[in-house]
């Protein structure tokens, strides 16, 4: 019976793990947009091409929702994964890392998206500036790095 307990417990912090930073970045996410709300003109960005030019754009609310959208698929996506990994410990803790990666360059890339779309008029276009991408992933890195200390093992 123990056996089957410290499994529960390992199963329940794993999905715990998993869970958190999609949680903390829709968090952080929705807190931007409130904080930018009034600042925010009547369509916001929602796409960008490769050379950070917005191709796609919806209203403020309709937004909001899309970017809740993302972290829930990101946060599905990765909790099949945790299911399908079971006791391997090293694919585990490579998830976990995954998911604080992931989380954080995503709610940083929305939040910058939402700043870039106050940055501008209805009538110019807005630009996310590739130098965004860069501090994305270097926003995930560090997220990376909390990831892999708190997924150890512990004895």
């Amino acid at each position: 019976m123990p056996a089957q307990s410290n499994a529960e417990v390992g199963a329940a912090r794993r999905i715990l793990l998993v869970a958190a930073p999609f949680v903390a970045g829709a968090v952080a996410v929705a807190m931007t947009f409130a904080a930018l709300h009034d600042a925010l003109p009547s369509r916001i960005a929602t796409h960008f091409t490769a050379d950070g030019t917005a191709n796609s754009f919806s209203s403020p609310g309709s937004a909001i929702a899309q970017y809740c959208l993302i972290f829930v698929i990101e946060f599905v996506g990765l909790l099949v994964a945790a299911f399908s990994i079971k006791q391997r410990t090293g694919g585990q803790r490579s998830l976990i890392v995954l998911s604080w990666a992931l989380a954080a360059a995503t709610a940083y890339d929305l939040i910058a998206a939402m700043q870039a779309s106050t940055q501008t008029s209805g009538s110019q276009a807005i630009t996310l500036p590739l130098y965004q991408l860069a501090i994305a992933v270097g926003v995930g890195v560090a997220a990376a790095a909390i990831g892999w200390l708190l997924g150890r093992r512990r004895a």
